[in-house]
This record gives C-alpha cells, sequence and structure tokens, in this order.
C-alpha cells in the first residue's frame, strides 16, 4: 500500500452561499494536492477526493488507493475539505455557534463547492486546455457526495467511485 504523501496546503475562495442572489460572500476552503507523478504532463487525470466530515488530512492519510493509482496514469491527486470541518470554517472560531452560522452547512451547499471547485479547476490546479479528466472518490458520506455529484452534475466529472457509501439506505425508503 502506498504511503499518503506529505501535501502542501492550498486555498481557494468557495462562494459562502451558492443559492443566494443577494450575496457574494466568501470563504476560506482548504485543498490539497500532489503532483509528483502529473506536474511535467500537466494533461493527466484528476483523482479528487470528496472530504467529508473532518479535517481533510485525516482522509488523505486513508487514501493509499489513490497514491497508488497516480504513478501509471501520471495523475494529480487532490482532497477539498468539506466546508465546517477542519480548517475550513466559514466563520472562524464561531462557526459552530448559533442556526444562523450553520445554515450554510448542508449537502447542497457541499455539493455547490465541489462542483464550483471542478469548473474552476484550471486556474486552481494549472490542467493544460482540455486535460484535467476528473475522476472523484469518496468514502462513506465523501462517497455519497461523490455518487451525489455524479447523477446530478455528470457534465463536471467524468467518473466517480464511492466506497462503503450508504446511497440508499434512509429511513422509509
Amino acid at each position: 500500500m502506498a504511503v499518503s504523501p506529505i501535501a502542501p496546503v492550498r486555498w481557494r475562495d468557495a462562494t459562502l452561499d451558492h443559492f443566494s442572489f443577494d450575496s457574494n460572500a466568501t470563504f476560506r476552503q482548504k485543498f490539497l494536492v500532489h503532483d509528483a507523478h502529473w506536474r511535467h504532463n500537466r494533461s493527466g487525470p484528476l483523482l479528487l477526493y470528496f472530504g467529508n466530515e473532518g479535517a481533510i488530512e485525516d482522509f488523505w492519510n486513508a487514501s493509499g488507493a489513490l497514491f497508488e493509482l497516480a504513478p501509471p496514469l501520471n495523475a494529480l491527486v487532490v482532497a477539498l475539505e468539506h466546508r465546517y470541518y477542519g480548517a475550513s470554517m466559514p466563520f472562524g472560531a464561531k462557526s459552530l455557534d448559533s442556526a444562523h452560522t450553520l445554515r450554510y452547512l448542508s449537502v447542497e451547499q457541499a455539493l455547490a463547492d465541489m462542483a464550483e471547485f471542478l469548473a474552476r479547476k484550471s486556474e486552481l490546479l494549472g490542467c493544460a486546455p482540455g486535460g484535467c479528466r476528473t475522476v472523484l472518490f469518496g468514502g462513506s458520506y465523501g462517497g455519497m457526495l461523490a455518487s451525489w455529484l455524479r447523477m446530478t452534475r455528470p457534465d463536471a466529472l467524468d467518473g466517480a467511485l464511492a466506497a462503503s457509501a450508504p446511497l440508499l439506505s434512509f429511513e422509509g425508503e
């Protein structure tokens, strides 16, 4: 099993409320990048991990399969931290203090964060024109997010792999 490399931390300005017409507020969202097998090519695939409930480093360190796939594919490995987890706190230390600050914590906002990230991947990652075919990965809740994004925005990515994602196990289903 591949050892997860130490990755430089990068940040992006993410839209706070993707569904508001009267606000352009943003927050800083963390992502990690491993480009050792991709940097000379810049047109290889993007293996993108959809972060879930925790700091992105916790998932990065448990994602050895991505680092095994990267060398033969000349792939770029990236992991986007989920809003309200780790260091991606929209309101800093007060992010979890009230219903007012927590109102932007939803599946829909998280999916929109990833769609926005994918729309800006050339700018954020330096993908060559037509490069960075994208496969989204996730486990458990992150796998659910990866699957839901693939189902709702098939134009945004080329595939998704969901591990241990309880997609259909909801009460009443």
